[in-house]
C-alpha cells in the first residue's frame, strides 16, 4: 500500500505556494504521493483557483521522491495534443514521477463556458481522447480521424506515463477511458450524496468492471475517504491492501492547510 495526499486547488488551497509547501511536507514526512484537483470554477468554489500544471511543476522542483499528478484531468474539455505536451514536459521535469488521472469532470466545467455537458458526449470524448493520448505518448507517428479529434502527421517524443481513469460507481455502462489504463480512482457516494470508501466486497466488482472495459490487469486502485474521517487507519488499510487496493489518499478538502500539515507530520500508517 502507498499513501498519498489529495487536495483541492481553490480557496485556502488556491495558492501554488501553499500547495508546493504541502507537497514538500508530504515528502518530508514519508508519504508516497501528492495529487491535486483540476477544475476551472463553480458557484460553490471560492477563488483563488490554482492551475494544476503550474503548481505541479513547482512541486516537482521542490521534491525528489514523491509521485505527483492531477487527479483528475477532465479530458473532454482539453485538447489531447496540448495535454500530451504538458504531461511529457512535467514527466521530464519530475524525473519520471507523474501519474496522469483522467475523467470527464463536472458539468459546470463546460456549461459555465458555453460548452455542452451531455454525459453521453463527454463519455465518448473521454474514450476517444484517452486513446489518442496513449498514441501521442507512445512516440510513434499519429494519424487519427475520429468523431471528435483529428491528427495528421503528428509525432511527440516517447514518454512513459502511468495513466489512470476515474468515475462513479455503481455503473450501468463501461468504465470510460479504461482501455490500456494503468490505474483506477473510483468515486462512490453514500445515501446523503457524500463521498465514502468502497466496501471490500465492492472492490471485486469495481476491478472486474475496469478490466472488462480494457483496463490493465493488476492495475493500481486508489481509494480516498473524506477529511472528517481522519487519517487512513493501518488495520483497515491492511484489509484493503489484501483486497487489491494499492493507494490510499489522505484527503484535505474539508480541513485547513494547517490541519493537513499536522496530519502529514504524523506520517502515513504503519501496518
Amino acid at each position: 500500500m502507498r499513501y498519498g495526499t489529495y487536495v483541492k486547488s481553490f480557496g485556502e488551497y488556491g495558492s501554488p505556494k501553499v500547495l508546493r509547501d504541502l507537497g514538500k511536507a508530504t515528502e518530508d514526512h514519508g508519504w508516497d504521493g501528492f495529487f491535486v484537483w483540476d477544475l476551472l470554477s463553480s458557484p460553490t468554489y471560492d477563488p483563488p483557483v490554482a492551475d494544476p500544471w503550474v503548481t505541479l511543476a513547482a512541486i516537482a522542483e521542490a521534491t525528489s521522491t514523491i509521485l505527483i499528478g492531477p487527479m483528475v484531468v477532465p479530458l473532454p474539455r482539453r485538447r489531447p495534443a496540448k495535454l500530451a505536451l504538458e504531461a511529457s514536459t512535467l514527466q521530464d521535469l519530475s524525473d519520471g514521477r507523474l501519474i496522469l488521472g483522467l475523467g470527464t469532470g463536472a458539468g459546470w466545467d463546460y456549461t459555465r463556458f458555453g460548452e455542452s455537458a451531455k454525459r453521453t458526449e463527454l463519455a465518448e470524448r473521454l474514450d476517444e481522447g484517452a486513446e489518442l493520448l496513449h498514441q501521442f505518448l507512445a512516440g510513434d507517428p499519429v494519424e487519427h480521424e475520429g468523431t471528435y479529434y483529428r491528427a495528421t502527421d503528428v509525432r511527440f517524443p516517447r514518454s512513459e506515463i502511468p495513466i489512470w481513469t476515474s468515475g462513479f460507481w455503481p455503473r450501468t455502462g463501461p468504465v470510460r477511458g479504461a482501455r490500456n489504463a494503468d490505474g483506477l480512482f473510483p468515486q462512490i457516494r453514500d445515501e446523503a450524496d457524500d463521498f465514502r470508501l468502497p466496501t471490500i466486497d465492492e472492490l471485486g466488482t469495481i476491478r472486474a468492471d475496469f478490466e472488462k472495459s480494457g483496463g490493465r490487469p493488476n492495475a493500481d486502485i486508489a481509494i480516498w475517504s473524506p477529511s472528517q474521517a481522519g487519517a487512513p487507519d493501518a488495520d483497515l488499510a491492511a484489509q484493503y491492501e489484501e483486497a487489491g487496493v494499492t493507494w490510499w489518499f489522505q484527503d484535505g478538502s474539508e480541513i485547513s492547510p494547517e490541519d493537513l500539515h499536522t496530519r502529514l507530520a504524523a506520517g502515513p500508517p504503519v501496518s
